[in-house]
């Protein structure tokens, strides 16, 4: 918290705003809320400083033990905490705070997240804190071993935004901690497995056209949809759209019948999302039958559209 020395020439009064906002911890900076903060006099806030001196002093003394993940906490907490303490800031109470936690780490043991309930925070940031915490609090227990160093930069992180935010003045600093947090928490996030695009879909263009059509049959256009969300989730895959009929019919007229079959795929989905850019697209006509037979055989399984990996 930045402290901001007012000067009110006409009565010679000094003030340190502590905070608009939020509870006051207990006198050793890491108890529960204790009251709405309130301007703190130049005398209180130096009987802070002389609480935080020896504080500080055993926080800097240590030697972090224990695991990666708590000497990863313990450098996080030490960085608010003299950045709290330093003549810039000269925020005593929320140090000793963050220099308590740091003492915790170096001695083995892992203090928590900061509790929603112990600051107060604006009500348009409750939610996402609240999610963030939750999210941390998910994410944890699998990173502590895998992943310790950021998993605890996205603790003290996060400890740092709630105070920041708590005190809600400070857009630089808010957005410091705020960053710090949720690039450390993807790192350690477990992400859901993203579903494949596959090598070849085929499609029946007996199922999404009407006979010697190439209008959609709209009952079928799920189908579609399930691969347009594939591809739109992927935007790495590029596809070639390909259209083939059997050998059924005029040559000349089965080869515009695949490139109009194949050109209406690809407009559908462009439709959901998916750039042009990523598509070739051609007919084949009777040209590459999925199964060989002699001219002039109707044989359903030729009659297609494939969706290829390019």
């Amino acid at each position: 918290m930045r402290y901001w020395l007012s000067t009110a020439a006409s009565v010679g009064t000094l003030a340190l705003l502590v905070g608009c906002s939020g509870p006051a911890p207990s006198s050793d900076g890491m108890g529960p809320p204790g009251g709405v903060r309130q301007f703190v006099s130049l005398p209180e806030n130096w009987a802070f400083a002389f609480q935080a001196e020896p504080v500080m002093k055993e926080a800097r003394g240590l030697t972090p033990g224990g695991s990666a993940f708590q000497k990863s906490l313990y450098e996080g907490y030490m960085e608010h905490a003299e950045y709290e303490y330093g003549p810039l800031m000269m925020d005593f109470r929320d140090a000793i705070y963050h220099a308590r936690k740091a003492i915790m780490a170096a001695r083995g043991q892992t203090p928590e997240p900061t509790q929603m309930s112990e600051r107060v925070i604006p009500a348009d940031k409750v939610d996402e804190l609240t999610q963030a915490r939750a999210r941390l609090v998910a994410a944890l227990p699998g990173a502590v071993d895998t992943k310790p160093e950021p998993a605890g930069k996205a603790q003290s992180f996060f400890d740092c935004w709630m105070e920041q935010q708590e005190e809600n003045f400070q857009p630089k600093d808010i957005e410091y901690c705020r960053n710090g947090f949720f690039a450390a928490l993807d790192e350690i996030e477990v992400k859901p497995a993203r579903e494949a695009v596959p090598e070849v879909m085929s499609l029946s263009t007996d199922v999404l056209f009407d006979f010697d059509k190439s209008n959609l049959r709209p009952q079928y256009a799920p189908e579609l949809d399930k691969i347009a969300d594939l591809l739109v989730k992927d935007t790495t895959t590029s596809i070639l759209v390909w259209g083939y009929t059997d050998t059924a019919g005029p040559k000349a007229y089965n080869q515009r019948l695949s490139e109009r079959r194949a050109e209406t795929v690809a407009r559908y989905l462009e439709g959901k999302g998916v750039s042009r850019s990523r598509m070739q697209i051609r007919g084949w006509g009777e040209t590459n039958l999925a199964v060989q037979t002699p001219d002039n055989t109707p044989e359903q399984r030729n009659r297609r559209v494939e969706i290829r990996r390019r």
